[in-house]
């Protein structure tokens, strides 16, 4: 560490790094660069302004094994707020940099890039950069301005000069992305492009949680902040009354007369006064709190938004919440359905056109699209918000999990919806009233019927299995005693009966399977078959006839009939018994007929288990029917078929 006096003040100011030339005097707030061990005086810095951010100057914290001291500021405005870049100072001697926005904690590093970098006016929304051997898409798009400064930096900056900004989200490989998922990481890549210097500066790092910093040396009061209102202000339009939840808010809408604001430290600047409008009342009221994933939420903004289509308008209504320690989320609300959604770190693998993206291993196909436009607001909100401000917006399902596309002119933004019911909302905010009922099927509203239909389809498989294994047990085990098998010869020249050697029942049979097996060749025979029993006389009457013919018509083979029959005889007492048979020989063909005669008992017939399968399998049929008319409702109010086609006057989603 190297100390030198102020030459403005003759305060120290400490240089902990040997890459850092540029500080703030902490004392008279002068700019001051070191020449070796002398000062240099630029002149005075401007104030910072006042932040809720919980971290500060000797702030102390771990990255991947590595204890860390934050030892500079710079402070920077962009177009919707202000956020901080805290410069941070490792043990192994590295410098990196930490950007808290919103309730995200960005830990990026300078890096060489491989390729030059593309110039700041070409680049757009959306569009996918290579850095490396990893893939980006540009999010954000910024002409920031530094406001001030503090600490120790690696560079010299005077308040006031641009940095023009490029912020990049990783698309992640679809198999890599499964494997994050499953590993649970809660890290997601990130990259910026500063143009303030020539050429462009890179940034690589990731998106960490805040607890996975094990910060020390907080900003006093930092972990107890309240989730009441920081501060209580007057509207200058309408002297009614505004509550402030947090010092990162950068808009605030009036209730009273709906005019938008922006906050200036005490006092609040009128960004634009409201046009005449319909006043809505939310369901949620500002200032409630919800309970969610164990964490208590308010509600400190409300905006109606909806998408023009043909000249008809589909509304929705956005609630913002606000949790002092991780930032914001938004409750969405339409024809009743309910949505929890959360912005993502990582950029889905997105191609415009194209009519389905995979995100954690899950494919989703285009479900909506439009421009959507804001028409009412009330409340506080984390950028400048503007009634009538549009956003280009696109939906992917593969419900219960939605996907959200918006981009604006410099800005890209994915968010992830996840499906509550209003039950689940009231209790949520311990709602006295409920909640109205929610109206035709939502985009991500899970199947109520998948889970019946999978309990249907297990049912159906074990019933399958225990048929299969009752079948298979019969014929192998149980059943199929062979009781006759002898070969007989029918000729024409001798056409009398002819008996079968007897064979005994212990006892009663369900069936007796009679089977021929012939060696007819275009030929027929015809039997009066008569199964008696010796003892009582009783007999069974049977006539039945076996034709086979086969040949060639015009180049093609035909055939038939069969060379074989079965005839089943059902419920025989016990008792001994022997066949007899007058057989009919052909007199067109007059040639003999060898025939195999087998007698079996209690042959298991197939012909049962086919039909019991037939009857089992209308279960699940009849289940997915039903399973599918409630995905077929969903897709009618989708802009897309559920084949990615665009949807047209008279088409059906089927």
């Amino acid at each position: 560490m190297r100390t030198a006096n102020c030459p403005s003040c003759g305060a120290p100011v400490r240089f902990r790094s040997a890459a850092s030339f540029h500080a703030v005097c902490e004392f008279c707030r002068s700019t001051l660069v070191r020449h070796g061990d002398a000062l240099e005086n630029l002149g005075r810095m401007a104030e910072l302004l006042e932040d809720a951010s919980p971290l500060q100057l000797g702030t102390e914290g771990v990255y991947r094994g590595v204890h860390f001291a934050i030892v500079g500021r710079i402070q920077l405005r962009y177009a919707s707020g202000v956020w901080n870049e805290w410069y941070l100072l490792f043990d192994d001697s590295r410098g990196g940099w930490l950007s808290d926005a919103n309730g995200e904690y960005l830990l990026s590093f300078l890096t060489p890039p491989a390729a030059p970098l593309p110039a700041f006016d070409a680049l757009q929304p959306g569009q996918r950069l290579s850095l490396g051997r990893r893939e980006f898409a540009v999010s954000d798009i910024e002409q920031a301005l530094c406001l001030a400064g503090e600490g120790e930096l690696p560079f010299a900056f005077g308040a006031g000069y641009a940095a023009p900004l490029a912020d990049l989200r990783e698309v992640l490989p679809e198999k890599a992305a499964a494997k994050k998922t499953a590993a649970k990481l809660p890290s997601a890549a990130f990259a910026t492009l500063d143009y303030s210097e020539s050429p462009p500066l890179l940034f690589v790092g990731e998106v960490l949680p805040f607890d996975s910093f094990r910060f020390t040396q907080l900003r006093a009061g930092a972990a107890e902040k309240s989730a009441g209102p920081v501060s209580a202000l007057h509207c200058p339009q309408c002297g009614g009354a505004i509550e402030i939840h947090d010092k990162t808010i950068q808009s605030v809408a009036c209730p009273s007369c709906l005019t938008v604001l922006a906050p200036e430290n005490a006092g609040l600047k009128i960004l634009a006064k409201a046009k005449a409008a319909t006043k809505i009342e939310p369901l949620l009221a500002l200032g409630s709190v919800g309970t969610f994933y164990d964490k208590p939420w308010t509600v400190i903004g409300f905006q109606q938004r909806a998408i023009v289509t043909e000249g008809a308008e589909y509304p929705w209504r956005e609630y913002l919440l606000h949790h002092a320690e991780e930032g914001f989320r938004w409750l969405t609300e339409s024809d009743g359905h309910w949505s929890w959604v959360k912005s993502l770190s990582t950029a889905p693998r997105y191609q415009a056109g194209k009519f389905s993206l995979r995100h954690r291993g899950v494919e989703l196909r285009r479900f909506s699209a439009g421009m959507a436009r804001t028409d009412y607001v009330i409340g506080e909100f984390y950028w400048q918000v503007k009634v009538g401000e549009t956003w280009a917006v696109a939906e992917y399902v593969a419900a219960p999990l939605l996907l959200s596309r918006e981009e604006g002119d410099k800005e890209v933004t994915w968010s992830e919806s996840e499906y509550l019911t209003p039950q689940a909302v009231v209790e949520a905010f311990g709602l006295k009233t409920p909640l109205p009922e929610p109206q035709g099927v939502a985009a991500n509203q899970p199947n109520p019927r998948a889970e019946e239909h999978g309990k249907i389809c297990k049912r159906f498989w074990l019933w399958f299995a225990l048929a299969s294994a009752v079948q298979l047990l019969w014929i192998f085990v149980l059943g199929g005693n062979t009781l006759l098998d002898q070969r007989v010869v029918f000729s024409p020249e001798r056409q009398e009966l002819i008996t079968t050697p007897s064979f005994r029942l212990d006892k009663p049979v369900r069936s007796l399977q009679l089977t021929h097996t012939t060696d007819l060749d275009n030929n027929w025979i015809g039997m009066d078959l008569n199964l008696v029993e010796k003892n009582s006389g009783k007999a069974w009457l049977v006539q039945s006839e076996i034709a086979y013919w086969h040949g060639v018509d015009e180049g093609e083979s035909w055939s038939e009939g069969s060379r074989e029959r079965e005839l089943v005889f059902h419920d025989l007492p016990a008792g001994d018994y022997y066949l007899a048979i007058d057989p009919e020989v052909s007199k067109e063909k007059p040639v003999s007929v060898v025939d195999r005669i087998r007698i079996v008992r209690d042959q298991a017939a197939w012909s049962s288990y086919f039909i019991l399968l037939i009857f089992l399998s209308m279960f699940p049929l009849i289940s997915r029917v039903r399973m599918s008319a409630f995905e077929s409702q969903r897709w009618e109010n989708a802009d897309f078929l559920p084949t990615g086609a665009l949807r047209t006057v008279g088409s059906s989603g089927e």
